[in-house]
């Protein structure tokens, strides 16, 4: 019998330029204005869902590019040869193949029973010049990750490394995460909201509209601080939209 193999289609982003300067105004962004902006547009699912920050200072962002790795289940017989060497293992090619301000992005199929990074790991990304690690399941090592300061989001802990459930078998494939489309180059933004997946194309349009629209809800904050009823100040009225035309010159 002739076994087929169906080709895989080939998922990739527009080429984009996202400059240095852009990821770093994108940390003035948060992630709800980011979502809200994005829905907006028409992309729905961008925020994925069971997936927390566990290792991230207070105020800090995580910006970057996703470079994308990806685990299945394992099978005992191919995770034995797998294991055989230190080098033919995705995961770590994944980890070596990190670029300057890129994110490692893990679809670990949302399993629980085993940790995908450590703090080892952690420190490769981040020494390597990564921004952070997101995964669809959970780390180990946790304290020890924490000390690192390299922003981490995953569904949780786990004492297990990798081979006790999973294998590593494609590195920067689409993949997804909290059931959000991930693809290799798409934009990471995350603070202590959670996450947003940022199409490359909308990046510099979601930073122009958000930032101004953030600045405009500082303004909104004062008002309400002050005593101003929901229906003239969220969202400003005419009078008090003149108020702020003036006070954002000032």
């Amino acid at each position: 019998m002739v076994v087929g193999f169906l080709s895989e289609v080939n998922m990739k982003n527009p080429n984009v330029e996202i400059s240095a300067d852009l990821l770093q105004s994108l940390q003035k962004v948060n992630v709800p204005t980011a979502t809200h902006y994005l829905f907006s547009q028409g992309f729905a699912n961008v925020y994925p869902i069971g997936i927390h920050p566990v290792a991230l200072q207070s105020g800090q962002v995580m910006v970057g590019l996703a470079r994308t790795l990806r685990f299945i289940p394992k099978r005992e017989d191919l995770v034995e040869i797998q294991y055989s060497t230190a080098t033919d293992r995705p995961h770590r090619d994944a980890i070596e193949s990190i670029e300057k301000n890129e994110i490692l992005v893990i679809d670990a199929c949302g399993n629980m029973g085993a940790g995908v990074v450590g703090d080892m790991f952690t420190r490769r990304v981040q020494n390597r010049g990564g921004t952070g690690i997101v995964a669809d399941g959970v780390v180990r090592d946790l304290s020890a990750i924490k000390a690192v300061d390299l922003p981490v989001y995953c569904r949780g802990s786990h004492g297990a490394g990798i081979n006790r459930e999973l294998m590593s078998v494609g590195v920067n494939q689409p993949i997804q995460v909290g059931g959000v489309p991930v693809i290799p180059g798409d934009v990471l933004l995350g603070d202590e909201d959670g996450l947003v997946v940022i199409p490359p194309t909308e990046v510099k349009a979601l930073v122009e509209h958000c930032i101004e629209h953030d600045l405009r809800e500082e303004f909104i904050r004062a008002k309400l601080d002050q005593g101003y009823p929901l229906h003239q100040a969220y969202p400003p009225d005419e009078e008090l939209m003149k108020e702020y035309e003036a006070w954002k010159e000032a």
